[in-house]
């Protein structure tokens, strides 16, 4: 009877999917290793496991090397999940995965009352061995609900999210101090505007007080490092921590990972139109989505400050509205939008000078932490590469 209390093609096709959606994390609190029956699917799960407590992203080929170390002869199993077609929702199928070891529970609960029932045992008895084992059962869907007290008595106790000083005056005065902790911020703006500038900026800032992570995708480490020395730029060595390789939102979100373990909660990345996801076999739009998702949960759950430079495609702009090239669900994804704006050049009569070469509108379209969105007007210094206020004095800021 038991073996028809049992999907082994759903086990399958769950433990595909977690892998090669890598999401693992979404349904970690809800799979146990006794929802499975094959040894060779219970074992495959420990090493999903052990590889989340590493900070792996999963593929098959990774797994399989975790598997080795567990049990060699259970490959076999993996062949036959890699060839599987994973589920489009996780948490469905892990809540029917519980409800077949649920049946097998009450299965096997059936046998044991019949067995009291035989030795004369009872009533009440037998109805505390059916209480034990009832309540014990998992709920297909677990309730993750809790009171308000409880939520009150948890943040009371939790560390205050930290608020980043961003160095730059006009950002830091609208945002009331900084940039809360748990945002993906996107830097956008016209071509050659200055997005990687305003970024570096605020990097380098903050990486005077606080460890910072940077992806400087779309230069060498060689040129930027010399820039910096030609500019002699103050900047804390120690703190300001380059990756320099591994272009992949996996390979990236790892990274993140193990920085964030470390205590590191400030991140920029240059740019998305860099990162590459070659393990999303979708559509264009997909693929672009899922790196904007990915990096929001990584801010949310990390409570981490994500800077990401993305560019706007002509498509994207229609509306008048800021979407990162190729995905309005990377605009939704966002916390806040940052866009730089280039004036339309001005020439005096008879100078082929353009007043407004070094003139920027910054424009805040998007803005969760205070809900304050504004335009205002900032210069670059082509000396130091660096954006200040357009006035000496404190310029008043226009709020809509």
């Amino acid at each position: 009877m038991l073996e028809n209390l049992s999907n082994e093609e759903l086990e399958r096709n769950f433990l595909s999917s977690i892998i090669k959606t890598n999401g693992f994390t979404e349904i970690a609190e809800m799979i146990k290793i006794d929802h499975f029956t094959q040894e060779g699917h219970k074992n495959i799960l420990k090493a999903i496991q052990n590889l989340e407590e590493k900070n792996r992203d999963l593929n098959i080929v990774v797994v399989g090397e975790e598997l080795k170390k567990i049990e060699p002869e259970h490959l076999v199993f993996l062949k036959l999940i890699g060839a599987e077609v994973p589920t489009t929702d996780l948490k469905i199928t892990a809540m029917e995965l519980i409800e077949w070891h649920n049946k097998r529970d009450l299965y096997r609960l059936s046998i044991k009352i019949q067995e009291e029932l035989n030795m004369k045992k009872s009533s009440s008895a037998i109805i505390k061995i059916a209480e034990d084992v009832t309540q014990n059962l998992d709920i297909a869907v677990g309730s993750r609900a809790k009171t308000y007290r409880w939520w009150e008595d948890k943040i009371k106790n939790e560390e205050p999210i930290p608020i980043f000083q961003t160095g730059v005056s006009f950002i830091d005065d609208y945002l009331k101090g900084g940039v809360t902790a748990g945002q993906l911020i996107l830097v956008m703006g016209d071509p050659e505007a200055g997005k990687t500038i305003l970024s570096t900026q605020i990097l380098h800032s903050v990486s005077s007080g606080f460890p910072t992570l940077f992806f400087p995708f779309e230069f060498t480490v060689r040129d930027y490092v010399l820039n910096n020395m030609k500019r002699k730029k103050n900047i804390n060595k120690d703190n300001l921590i380059i990756v320099n390789d591994g272009f992949d939102i996996s390979d990236i979100a790892r990274e993140i990972k193990i920085f964030a373990k470390q205590g590191g909660r400030f991140v920029c990345i240059d740019s998305q139109m860099r990162v590459e996801n070659v393990e999303n076999k979708g559509t264009a739009e997909q693929m672009e989505s899922e790196k904007f998702s990915k990096l929001a949960k990584l801010a949310h759950n990390l409570e981490l400050v994500i800077i990401l430079i993305a560019q706007q495609g002509k498509e994207d702009a229609k509306g008048g509205t800021h979407s990162p090239m190729g995905t309005k669900k990377g605009a939704h994804e966002a916390s806040q939008i940052w866009f730089l704006h280039k004036l339309k050049p001005k020439y005096l009569d008879g100078s082929d000078e353009d007043e407004n070469a070094h003139k920027r509108l910054l424009e805040v379209s998007k803005n969760k932490q205070n809900g304050r969105h504004f335009k205002t007007e900032i210069s670059l210094n082509p000396i130091l590469l660096e954006f200040h206020r357009k006035y000496k004095k404190k310029e008043t800021l226009q709020f809509r």
